[in-house]
């Protein structure tokens, strides 16, 4: 299997399992938590958490349950770890066993899926997956910025925080619209959640009250 076929995958994946259950998790305060906290569909207090490589535990960790890896193994980081490419690299050969180097993700950034800025003193754990290069540089420039804000209490408190329509919109390779007036966009992007197993959800207001915060400090 390619690194490419891995990617994409393994963000069908993760997009499906926070449609079917809005409480997929994206950072937690500590890996002793991810064995408890990931699986939420099928609780399994045993699971515990593994080293990725000779990498310490205090700054990366792979949490996994035997079957498909794309549904049941990730790698995690210290929200103030430096070398977080390196670490999805050895996740992916650890676990798929496909050797792959930097020069392979052209076009992708190996990025934390909730903004690093946003863990109190760094210290929380934070899911990383491979992204569109282009998408999640567009998303970062929008959101992730404003809501990284470190006078806001949430950033100041909050270790554990779930996945969103911003993150999942970047996990599927779906450009942000260019503001609240952009009604097309914004469509665009409700559409696709809709077809995706997410009307009831009310896509249309959640991704309107998402860019009318985010363009409050702009």
């Amino acid at each position: 299997m390619s690194l490419q076929a891995i990617i994409s995958r393994r963000q069908r994946a993760l997009f499906n399992a926070w449609v079917q259950d809005p409480l997929v998790q994206v950072q937690v305060e500590h890996p002793e938590r991810l064995g408890r906290l990931v699986f939420l569909d099928g609780f399994d207090d045993t699971i515990e958490t593994e080293r990725a490589g000779r990498r310490s535990l205090k700054n990366v960790a792979i949490v996994r349950k035997p079957g498909d890896p794309d549904h049941n193994a990730s790698v995690w980081v210290r929200a103030g770890y430096s070398s977080y490419q390196k670490a999805w690299l050895g996740f992916v050969h650890q676990v798929y066993g496909l050797k792959a180097t930097s020069s392979d993700l052209a076009g992708y950034n190996i990025d934390h899926l909730l903004n690093k800025a946003r863990s109190p003193n760094k210290a929380g754990f934070i899911r990383v997956e491979a992204i569109n290069d282009a998408v999640n540089q567009a998303w970062g420039g929008l959101f992730e910025r404003a809501a990284s804000n470190p006078e806001f209490s949430a950033n100041q408190k909050r270790f554990r925080r779930t996945m969103s329509w911003i993150i999942a919109a970047k996990l599927m390779d779906q450009p942000p619209p260019r503001g609240p007036d952009d009604h097309q966009g914004i469509a665009r992007l409700v559409q696709f959640f809709n077809q995706n197993g997410l009307a009831a959800d009310d896509p249309q207001r959640g991704l309107t009250d998402m860019l009318q915060f985010a363009y409050r400090f702009r």
